[in-house]
Order: C-alpha cells, then structure tokens, then sequence
C-alpha cells in the first residue's frame, strides 16, 4: 500500500530521471516536493541524447543486461503515452537497425539480438539489400553486410520530453528552485534531514539524488561512493539531408556509431567523439553545471565524417550545423543504480546511466518511487541497488577503465 513519506520530498536534478521520479512520486499522491537544479530548465545533459529508446537490455551483445527490459517496456510505454496524450516529443515508431559492415559482426549480432530468450516478435535478421531497403535510401549497400532489425524501436527529441515532463510537474505546484547548486547533503543520526545549497538550506526528509555527473560530490558529502565515470559525448546535427522521416535509427559497433533522422537531418555521433571527463579537465577544459564545449571533440567528430559517409553517402561533405555535448557517467559493470543509499534513511540515487538516460528515465523514475512509497515494484530492484558493487574494489578511476577492457567506452576512454 502507497505511503506517502512524511516531511518533504527533495529531488536534486532536473534531467529525465529525476523528472521522472518527480512526476511518479506526485502520480502516486506525493504532494510537498521541490526539485533543484544547478543549472536552468534544459540546462544539463538529456537534451544532448540522442532519442533512442528499445529493448536494448534483450541482446546478449550489451552490458544492461535482461533485468533492465522491463525498463525499457516501460519508457517505451511511457513516452507513448505522452504522445497519445498529444505531447509534442517529435515521437516515431520507426525501429532500430543495428547495422554491420562485415559477415563476422552480422552473425555475432543476430546471435546476441535472436538469441535472447527476451526477443520481442519481429526482430529479425537483415541482409544488405533488406537494409537498404529498410533504410529508404540512406544506406550504401555495398558497404554493409547486413544487420538486425529491433521493430519496437521508437525515437523523440530528447529536450522535447523532459520539457513535457517539467510542464506537467509545474502544473502540479511542484516547486523548483533552478541555478541552485546543492553543496551537500545533511543527515542527522543516520537519516536524511535536507540538503545546503549556495541559496540556504532545503528541508526535507526523502531525497532523491539524480544529478548525473554530480552525484558523486553529493555521494561524498554522506561519505560514500559509486564506483562511476564520466564522460563528455558529442552529436551533430547536419543540414537537411532528404532523410526520410520513416528512416529507423542506427547503431553500428564497428563504426562506434550511433545515427537518426531528424527533421530531414542527420543528428549523429559516437564513442569517437567521448573523452574522460578527467582527461579533458587535464587539458584545462573548465565545466560548470551547464553543458561542457570541448573543440577537442568536435574536432574528433569531424574527423570520422567521411569514413561514417562511406556507408551514409548523403553525410558526405555535409554541413553541421549544431552541436551539443552532455555528461553521461558509465557504470562499471553497465548496470544502473536504482535504490536506497546503504545506512542513510530517505536519501535515494538513480546514477550510472552509461548513455542510456533517456531509455531508462522514466522506468528508473517509477521504480524508485515504488520503492520509496512502499509499493509493489513493477521491476526486480535488486540488479540495481548500490551495494552490488564494492567501490574498495576500484580505488581511481584508472582501476574503472581497466575493469572495463574491451568496452566501447574503455576504447573511448583510454584514447589520448
């Protein structure tokens, strides 16, 4: 049965999780909740996403793993919702082709996505011409082998949906304080009492952290920690291309790529374009609490142009005329943290979104709002909790990265 907690409820950060946990927890009867931000409404990484959301967890060839699909059965359940509703979240039902240049990768793919016990009806395998055909045009065929269509797929403009989310929690008299950086979380024998930030103290006895790569200076502040890394990732957005806007979004791990249409565009990037939030800080890159710049990364994205064209001719040469860069923070196991900080009573976390933030939000948000009212959770919380991982394990980030040998994002992060 729903109970309500007593005394407040504060979330810190304003992006797709902690949005989402705001709008779950006032669904359920939640009424005296403020969420802070250290930036201003759009300010911080969802809005650099991409807008991919499927059933990534149903593929072998993926860190999530299988416990992570009922998220994703429910952020696609969600974010169609919104759109019947008639929210504008530049939503489409086009699927996902996860797309590979040689005959090697094809298989290893199809037996990763078609092996799954969890395989959604209708993923199948694709040959070079099927591709083509899949992707109206945008596709070289003779530069593919094939690959694997994920038909549930869906994609939206990833600012459009936490803007929706915001509106809805506004209309609530949810009250939001923006700009307001929180400098600690304050606890007092052993539970949560409020958080101190640049603009006072906010008393409140649940606190749900979900403020991205800041979670771990707020961890820090209770004396505890995750074993986290952050990155700063890249997308381009192009001039119109003549895309259509039936094409399926791409994934394509031989190219570490990551591609969609967008209102006749590409919007498109990849682990190419991500570096170490450390590395960059080294080179004397300043962040703040808004979205990092860094010409090092566009820079790097603009070297791949060509080689992506290769198999996307259209991109050839093509302008960019927009770029945005955001923080996602990998995991080291690829799982995500969903749950109560370990001897802290009321103080919660969602973080480790490992570039998944806009998938998983909303089901991260609805779980760790069942798990704070006391409800029935609609998924197995505990792949998520915090303490899975023993962060003595992993003593800098040196030891993360190489926990992470072969990953993507450990190629992405040892690059120099």
């Amino acid at each position: 049965m729903t109970s309500v907690p007593d005394g407040p409820i504060c979330v810190i950060g304003a992006g797709i999780a902690g949005a989402a946990a705001a709008f779950h927890l006032v669904e359920a009867g939640a009424r005296e909740v403020v969420i802070v931000d250290a930036a201003g409404p759009l300010g911080g990484t969802t809005p650099a996403g991409a807008g991919f959301v499927a059933r990534f967890g149903a593929d072998h060839n993926r860190r999530l793993g299988g416990c992570t699909v009922p998220l994703q059965d429910y952020g696609l359940a969600f974010y169609r919702r919104l759109h019947e509703e008639g929210a504008d979240l530049e939503f489409a039902h086009n699927g996902n082709v996860v797309l590979a240049l040689t005959t090697g990768e094809l298989d290893r793919l199809a037996t990763g996505i078609l092996g799954h016990p969890e395989v959604r009806d209708g993923t199948r395998r694709l040959g070079r011409d099927e591709v083509a055909e899949a992707m109206l045009g945008a596709v070289d065929p003779a530069a593919v082998a094939g690959g694997v269509l994920m038909p549930e797929a869906i994609q939206l403009t990833t600012a459009l949906a936490q803007r929706e989310l915001l509106d809805r929690l506004d209309a609530t008299g949810v009250e939001f304080r923006w700009d307001t950086p929180v400098t600690r979380v304050k606890t007092t024998d052993g539970a949560v009492v409020g958080v101190e930030t640049d603009d006072g103290m906010i008393e409140a006895t649940t606190v749900v952290m979900a403020a991205g790569g800041w979670n771990a200076a707020l961890l820090a502040s209770v004396d505890r920690r995750l074993p986290l890394v952050p990155m700063v990732a890249t997308r381009f957005v192009s001039e119109a291309a003549g895309l259509s806007p039936q094409t399926p979004t791409v994934q394509c791990p031989e190219l570490h790529l990551w591609l969609r249409e967008l209102h006749g565009a590409f919007s498109w990037g990849g682990s190419f374009a991500y570096r170490l939030v450390s590395a960059l800080s080294a080179e004397g890159l300043e962040f703040g609490y808004e979205r990092p710049v860094s010409q090092t990364l566009i820079d790097a994205q603009y070297a791949e142009q060509e080689t992506i064209a290769e198999v996307f001719p259209a991109l050839s040469g093509l302008p960019n005329v927009e770029s945005i860069q955001g923080t996602p923070v990998y995991t080291v196991d690829g799982g995500l943290y969903i749950g109560e900080v370990p001897e802290i009573d009321g103080l919660w976390a969602l973080a480790g979104d490992s570039e998944s933030g806009i998938t998983h939000g909303p089901g991260m948000g609805k779980l760790v709002s069942q798990l704070i009212l006391g409800d029935e959770p609609f998924a197995n919380p505990a792949p998520f909790r915090l303490d899975r991982v023993d962060p003595a394990a992993y003593p800098d980030e040196a030891a993360l990265v190489a926990a992470m040998a072969e990953d993507r994002i450990a190629d992405a992060a040892n690059r120099v």
